[in-house]
């Protein structure tokens, strides 16, 4: 194994993110009775689904325990996203490249895994809409943790079970908390944006932002420039989750 590639998945995989929004405001209205919510998801405690739900639930509640609303939240979201594409396939395209990216990887001894700030069931239901090949890719989701970079760590001891040394790590991602929690963590990153969207990753310190996978050999590259050997717990294997969240 040369080392492990880790991918978001909203942005960086599947072209999801407009309709992802519009789902979170029609769960938020239908359970929560919020009417006007930000979508800038930088905003929260953290940019996960399980995080964003709480959040918005103890903003507008005085209940301790929120379990259950944010299963509620996540299951009117998951309908949200599922009728979205039965009705209009055509919003949920893959990030050009995407589809075949995994294999580029493998193919010169990458492993690969995914560590999203979505609920597992919706990040299935848009990777195979968008045609990316998700079945057996170690995974972790916002069901797993609320911190990004916990969510990447679990992602990576997943896809390094049978490993017992730190291999090269990259995460791959669109937002500006993905370059954060990548530098929390100490691996190494690679942007996916175009436009204003690449200007704000690179202003959150991202050294190189690709517009997309349609050129597997230029992200190889990136890839191979960029894996870095993570720091966290040397008994984890992988990215170690730092004391320090926000």
């Amino acid at each position: 194994m040369r080392g492990l590639v880790i991918f978001d998945v909203d942005g960086t995989l599947s072209l999801t993110s407009e309709v992802d929004d519009d789902c979170w405001r029609d769960a938020a209205r239908e359970v929560l009775g919020v009417t006007s919510m930000s979508t800038d998801w930088s905003t929260y405690s953290h940019s996960t689904d399980e995080a964003i739900a709480t959040d918005l639930i103890r903003r507008g509640t005085d209940r301790i325990s929120v379990d259950d609303l944010v299963h509620r939240v996540r299951d009117v979201f998951a309908d949200g996203i599922r009728e979205s594409l039965g009705r209009d396939p055509g919003l949920f395209r893959p990030v050009p490249g995407s589809p075949g990216v995994f294999k580029a990887l493998t193919d010169q001894g990458w492993s690969v895994a995914i560590a999203t700030g979505g609920w597992r069931v919706t990040a299935e239901m848009k990777l195979a809409a968008a045609g990316v090949p998700f079945s057996g890719v170690p995974a972790a989701h916002a069901d797993d943790a609320h911190p990004r970079e916990e969510i990447i760590s679990i992602a990576a001891r997943r896809a390094m079970a049978e490993v017992s040394h730190r291999i090269p790590t990259v995460y791959v991602g669109d937002g500006i908390w993905d370059v954060k929690a990548a530098a929390r963590l100490g691996i190494g990153f690679v942007g996916i944006g175009e436009a204003a969207s690449a200007d704000r990753l690179r202003g959150a310190g991202a050294e190189v932002v690709l517009a997309d996978f349609s050129d597997p050999s230029s992200f190889l590259a990136e890839v191979e420039a960029r894996g870095t050997v993570p720091h966290g717990d040397p008994q984890n294997r992988g990215p170690g989750v730092p004391p320090t969240r926000s």
